[in-house]
């Protein structure tokens, strides 16, 4: 990861979750969400890693200039994992994941919040810390109806379907194409 990376990946605070720059700490928790078949339900990848996988995969992540952060809890305990990949800097825009890894508090609102204090970050002027991007996007499975409402909830648009994209269990799963761009959030999440 270059220094611009680096001093693009800075702790970030909710008001109920901090994003916790990733690292090597991180992994087990990580390594466990990715184990259990129900966090990994709708994940693209499912196979559950090895220690030494996920070293791999961080190792390349972060040659790859993803921007990863751990997603803690209001008492500072780890719940799930957020980033950024494929930064463009010319068009300004990247893509996003989200994991939500402890179950129990599947369903209480901190998917939504880890999302708008990315995109507070990822949408903010280069001049004050943020990465300036124009737009941010990702794919979703279809059936994935939570997920989709929390990316809706935080401005994200539906642009487009990818058709019988995933083979699983059996059958093809479509994925969502959805996008959020920098005045779409920034109205979205302005003071009332």
């Amino acid at each position: 990861m270059s220094d611009s990376s680096l001093a693009r990946l800075a702790e970030l605070r909710g008001r109920r979750v901090r994003l916790i720059p990733f690292d090597e700490r991180h992994l087990e928790a990580l390594r466990r969400w990715r184990s259990d078949p129900e966090v990994t339900r709708y994940w693209v990848t499912q196979a559950a890693a090895t220690p030494e996988q996920m070293r791999a995969w961080f190792d390349r992540n972060r040659a790859a200039g993803v921007l990863m952060w751990l997603i803690a809890d209001e008492h500072g305990r780890p719940i799930g994992y957020i980033d950024l990949f494929a930064l463009d800097s010319v068009n300004r825009k990247a893509e996003l994941s989200l994991m939500i890894g402890e179950r129990h508090v599947w369903g209480r609102g901190y998917a939504r919040e880890a999302l708008r204090t990315l995109l507070r970050h990822a949408f903010a002027p280069v001049a004050t810390g943020g990465l300036g991007l124009h737009k941010v996007y990702l794919s979703v499975f279809a059936e994935n109806v939570a997920a989709r409402r929390a990316y809706a909830a935080c401005g994200f648009r539906e642009d487009g379907i990818l058709r019988d994209d995933i083979y699983r269990d059996g059958s093809w799963h479509d994925q969502i194409l959805m996008s959020v761009l920098e005045h779409e959030f920034t109205e979205l999440d302005a003071p009332r």
